[in-house]
């Protein structure tokens, strides 16, 4: 399925403003539904779900399909449903991208403390008035919890990335 921009009229925005609308939409997305299922489920008169179904079918965001049976049954559009569930292509890319940024920055904390920590040239803290040995620098410790942390963070992302990627692509295989 390719993705569907949504135009934000202000047919649309009349839509979206109405708390029952937004759970029609919501109901509509599990599946198709009946005035009467949508009045049942939504506790609502069924002459106040036609007006909001009006609304909706008015905005581009709900369909009626008369399939030539008794009911008339109400379904999503695209645009109805890229407005609940708006590209997730490009979710998806975020966060990986965003996984990846902080995946590098925990590697690179990790590099940054074990040249720090092999570097022989480990600088001193003078002592105060200037004689004496100088005290040694403890490793910087947490460059390390910065860096373990960063990229386990960074792997949880991806790993999330992926989930949602998968589930994605199952819910595209099981829409075509």
């Amino acid at each position: 399925m390719d993705p569907v921009d949504v135009v934000l009229t202000k047919d649309a925005f009349t839509a979206l403003a109405s708390e029952s609308r937004l759970r029609m939409l919501k109901d509509l997305n599990v599946r198709r539904m009946t005035i009467a299922e949508l009045a049942a489920d939504l506790d609502l008169a069924k002459s106040t779900v036609h007006h909001h179904l009006r609304v909706l079918v008015d905005a581009g965001f709900v369909a009626a399909e008369d399939d030539g049976h008794a009911w008339v049954y109400y379904a999503l559009t695209p645009e109805g449903h890229a407005l609940l569930y708006p590209h997730d292509g490009v979710r998806i890319r975020i966060l990986l991208a965003t996984a990846l940024v902080t995946f590098v920055g925990g590697i690179a904390a990790l590099a940054k403390f074990l040249v720090v920590l092999l570097s022989d040239e480990t600088p001193g803290i003078p002592m105060l008035g200037g004689g004496g040995a100088q005290v040694q620098e403890a490793p910087p410790w947490d460059l390390l919890i910065l860096g373990l942390a960063l990229t386990l963070i960074g792997s949880v992302l991806v790993g999330y990335a992926y989930l949602r990627w998968r589930k994605r692509r199952r819910i595209d295989q099981d829409i075509s």
